[in-house]
């Protein structure tokens, strides 16, 4: 490389190499330690909590300092019926058109935004087939219902 056509400030940059970032000495102060007292009165408190029972207004906390506040305990979701014990299910493959599963993933989020059953993709497909298959004589009526 012929440097005799460059600048002289260029020549120095380019002996000196790449320039070195600036960093200003900063000092990060650390966070202060919670009191054992108050961590152990808090760790009861979120343990009495998720019994169930008021935890909050019962926990002692250190003299002159706020503790947080109650929150209003979560409603409760009744859980979905399990299986009925007896009742197993064979894996199948099946090759379908490209519409089925996009409808059928459209009405399991729509039936479970509602909570109408059936309302997964298997409870929907076993009670669809299972309807055609009674519908042509291949089931009898007799035969559980899924």
């Amino acid at each position: 490389m012929q440097t005799s056509s460059l600048p002289p400030e260029a020549i120095a940059l380019i002996k000196e190499g790449s320039p070195k970032p600036k960093v200003e000495n900063t000092v990060i102060a650390a966070a202060p330690k919670a009191e054992p007292e108050k961590t152990i009165d808090l760790a009861l408190a979120r343990e009495k909590r998720a019994e169930g029972a008021e935890a909050l207004s019962t926990a002692k906390e250190p003299e002159g300092q706020e503790g947080p506040k109650a929150s209003k305990p979560k409603a409760v979701r009744e859980k979905e019926p399990e299986p009925v014990p007896g009742q197993s299910y064979v894996t199948m493959t099946f090759r379908l058109p490209p519409e089925i599963p996009q409808g059928l993933l459209r009405a399991s989020a729509d039936r479970k935004i509602k909570k109408v059953r059936p309302f997964t993709q298997q409870e929907i497909v076993s009670e669809a087939l299972s309807q055609w298959l009674r519908k042509n004589g291949y089931v009898s009526e007799d035969a559980k219902r899924t």
